[in-house]
C-alpha cells in the first residue's frame, strides 16, 4: 500500500525537489482535505491517481508549500476549452495519465468514454512533443489576478498516436466547438490574452509521471 508520505517522496523524486519540500505540499493540500486521509501508519489511507495528481499538480504549479493550495484551485479544476459537454478536469485527467502511464500493448481508447458525443481529442504532430506531457501557464503581474489560467496536457497512446488537450476555466468554454480558438501550444496560449505579456510556465515531462506510476502501482 502508498500511503502519504510515499506519494510524496516518488513526487519528490519524479520533480528533483526534496522529499522535505514535497511533505510541506503535502501537508498544506491534505489539510484542505485535497488527499485521502484516515489515520497514521498501518490505518493509513492508500493513495490513488486523484491524490497523485493533486499533490503533483500543487508541487509543480508553486515554489513555496504555503502556495499550494491556491495553485491546485487555480488549475485543478480547469476543463477542456474544445469540449463544453465534458465535465472532466484537469486534475481528473492528469490522474488518468498517470494511471496509464505504464500501458504499453494495448491502445489507449479511454478518451472515447470520458468525451462521447463531442469529438475525440485533438492529434498532434511529433511525438516528441509528448515528452512534456503537463504545462501550467500562469499570467503574472499586478494585474492579471483575473486572467484565467491554462493548462496543456499531452500523451501517446501505445501506439504512438499523439493527442493534446488544453484546459482552461469554464468562462472560457463555448458549445459551439468551432468557435473556440485552437489551443494547442504555448504560442497559442499567450497570443490570445489580452492584457498579459509576462507568463511563468512549469512544465512535467512524461517520465515524471512514470517514476509516480511505478511508486503508486507498487
Amino acid at each position: 500500500m502508498v500511503t502519504s508520505r510515499t506519494l510524496a517522496k516518488a513526487i519528490g523524486d519524479a520533480l528533483g525537489i526534496t522529499s522535505q519540500s514535497a511533505e510541506l505540499h503535502l501537508k498544506t493540500v491534505r489539510a484542505a482535505g485535497k488527499i485521502s486521509f484516515k489515520g497514521y501508519g498501518r490505518a493509513a489511507a492508500a493513495m490513488t491517481g486523484l491524490d497523485a495528481s493533486r499533490l503533483l499538480l500543487a508541487a509543480t504549479g508553486s515554489l513555496f508549500a504555503k502556495d499550494s493550495l491556491q495553485v491546485l484551485e487555480n488549475f485543478g479544476g480547469l476543463k477542456p476549452l474544445r469540449y463544453p459537454r465534458s465535465n472532466f478536469t484537469l486534475e481528473e485527467c492528469v490522474a488518468k495519465r498517470i494511471e496509464k502511464a505504464l500501458e504499453k500493448k494495448t491502445e489507449d481508447t479511454s478518451f472515447r468514454n470520458d468525451w462521447r458525443r463531442t469529438r475525440p481529442p485533438r492529434r498532434f504532430g511529433s511525438p516528441h512533443l509528448a515528452e512534456t506531457a503537463l504545462q501550467l501557464i500562469e499570467p503574472m503581474g499586478s494585474s492579471t489576478s483575473n486572467l484565467p489560467r491554462v493548462a496543456i496536457v499531452r500523451w501517446l497512446d501505445p501506439r504512438g498516436n499523439s493527442y493534446v488537450l488544453t484546459f482552461g476555466p469554464e468562462a472560457e468554454r463555448s458549445g459551439d466547438y468551432e468557435s473556440i480558438p485552437k489551443i494547442n501550444d504555448i504560442y497559442d496560449v499567450i497570443s490570445s490574452y489580452k492584457g498579459a505579456n509576462f507568463f511563468q510556465i512549469r512544465a512535467v515531462k512524461r517520465d515524471a509521471l512514470v517514476k509516480i506510476a511505478l511508486a503508486i502501482q507498487k
